[in-house]
């Protein structure tokens, strides 16, 4: 059955907005068709977590059918590895990203991921465990959670976290994202320099008709891991536009990516 969303209401308005922020270059048209396609992507997210959180591991990664760009990654591993140092995986919000951190938890492992607690117990209770099931740990997004990730990291395990999350105040820098000022985390610049361990993007990408996922690896560009926070966010910006290119439809647009703006200029959402 093909799912379907009107756009309406907070969230069709949040991704209406976005697409007009990152796609001015679109017609209204064009952005509305996409904005269409994204609602029913994000449709695909709710109805993929029964399967995802309870199949098997043989099953589970059965369904990813071609992996992209998978030497940057046995590269990045490997190296890291050999120097006795971690490995910084980002994934942005983009197609099944929970599948992406399961096969990660395998392929990566032993993998910390950062996540954000939910609020009520009991569901939060569910996703720890149907994340944590292949052997990644996850680490909340507190001080101490976060402490146990750089920990991972520094005895040479694998950490995963979301480079598009909008940072707190004083944690992050503005940057360029499909030409519009993002408020960019520095948290992984600083991580990368401090432990020289180096960084590789990872998505799954949802193919057509039920067809199963396709893994995408990227190595982003060496201004990475500049000293300069400003240049190295809009590096960062750059992979995870690349990621969004892939399949732009199946991007979390209903997120307000763009709340925070630069001192001295109009705020992006009503």
């Amino acid at each position: 059955m093909r799912l379907t969303h009107k756009q309406s209401g907070r969230s069709g308005k949040t991704v209406k907005r976005n697409l007009e922020l990152c796609f001015a270059d679109k017609t209204s048209q064009q952005r509305d068709e996409l904005g269409r396609r994204n609602l029913r992507e994000t449709g695909k997210n709710i109805t993929e977590l029964g399967p995802l959180w309870n199949w098997n591991r043989q099953k589970v990664l059965g369904l990813i059918k071609e992996e992209v760009g998978r030497d940057h990654f046995d590269q990045a591993l490997t190296q890291a590895k050999e120097q006795g140092r971690g490995l910084i995986l980002a994934s942005p919000h983009f197609g099944a990203w929970e599948l992406a951190g399961l096969k990660l938890s395998v392929d990566a492992a032993p993998l910390n991921i950062m996540y954000r607690p939910n609020r009520n117990s009991g569901l939060d209770a569910l996703v720890l465990k149907s994340r944590e099931r292949f052997g990644g740990k996850c680490c909340a997004t507190t001080s101490r959670g976060l402490a146990q990730l750089v920990k991972g990291l520094k005895k040479g395990e694998a950490i995963a976290l979301l480079p598009d999350q909008e940072p707190d105040d004083n944690h992050g820098v503005f940057a360029p994202l499909f030409g519009v000022p993002a408020y960019t985390m520095t948290f992984i610049n600083k991580l990368a320099l401090k432990t020289g361990a180096p960084i590789i993007f990872a998505i799954a990408e949802r193919l057509p008709k039920g067809q199963g996922f396709r893994m995408h690896y990227l190595k982003p560009d060496d201004d990475i891991y500049d000293e300069d926070q400003v240049r190295s966010a809009t590096a960062l910006n750059k992979c995870v536009e690349q990621c969004i290119e892939i399949a732009p439809e199946q991007y979390m647009w209903n997120y307000k990516r763009f709340k925070k703006s630069p001192p001295d200029t109009p705020k992006r959402y009503a």
